[in-house]
């Protein structure tokens, strides 16, 4: 397998936030564990919540960069938030009550897993109005988009599709038992990002070998470069995707 550099989008390493990472060693160990199969940087991606705001989260990421820079002085850690799509998002977003992806102009949101789609479309269409590029976050897992023509009218909307990596593999967690339809997807050019989703050490760790050994045998290098890197610098960069 073709040694590669990546980068991750979708995190959740900050420790003791969420359901993701429980404590700084976890964290490490999470990273240390996808720093050993490419991923050069990650931006960590917290669950927004309405009843809380993350304030320390810049602090959290600073002392996790530091303490992950022990073990690779290369390896690179930013903020951002996985947001849940609510009507109030925008506000929160432009007061900095939630944070787009590495202060750029990319917000990862998910949806209710039971959204209509025109919900889901309204949500869009309220960020890419309010200036904000929308990242939707494992599209796997929404049983709306399995739609003729459903995803193509949501990316001429402005909105990109992450798809997690265990999604193509043979065997994935609950939400992604359809990983034929995933892989049509990936290979189709419709994925914009892939990413670990990573939350702990037993549940949803970073382990991405087969799902890239895949890629590698059945995706174009171009492409998978884009999916795994290239698109994720642009996000962390504030530039646009092609």
């Amino acid at each position: 397998m073709t040694k590669r550099e990546i980068i991750d989008i979708h995190a959740h390493v900050i420790p003791g936030v969420d359901d993701g990472a429980r404590s700084m060693e976890e964290s490490c160990k999470m990273l240390r564990m996808a720093a050993r199969q490419g991923v050069k940087a990650v931006v960590a991606t917290p669950h927004y919540s309405r009843r809380k705001t993350l304030i320390e989260l810049p602090e959290l990421a600073e002392r996790l960069q530091e303490k992950i820079r022990e073990y690779d002085p290369e390896f690179t850690l930013y903020t951002g938030q996985e947001t849940y799509y609510h009507d109030g998002l925008v506000e929160r977003l432009r007061q900095k009550k939630a944070y787009t992806m590495a202060g750029s102009s990319y917000v990862l949101v998910e949806f209710d897993e039971e959204a209509v789609y025109q919900e889901m479309l309204r949500g869009i269409r309220a960020l890419v109005n309010a200036g904000y590029i929308p990242i939707l976050a494992h599209i796997e897992r929404y049983p709306c988009l399995r739609g003729k023509g459903l995803m193509e009218e949501l990316s001429a909307n402005g909105c990109i599709f992450q798809m997690n990596y265990d999604s193509l593999k043979e065997r994935g967690l609950r939400y992604q038992r359809e990983v034929s339809w995933c892989r049509r997807q990936v290979k189709s050019g419709r994925i914009g990002i892939l990413a670990t989703d990573m939350h702990q050490m037993e549940y949803r760790p970073p382990e991405i070998e087969k799902a890239l050994k895949w890629l590698e045998g059945h995706v174009e290098a171009r492409l998978l470069d884009r999916m795994v890197y290239q698109n994720p610098l642009h996000i962390i960069n504030n530039e646009g995707i092609d």
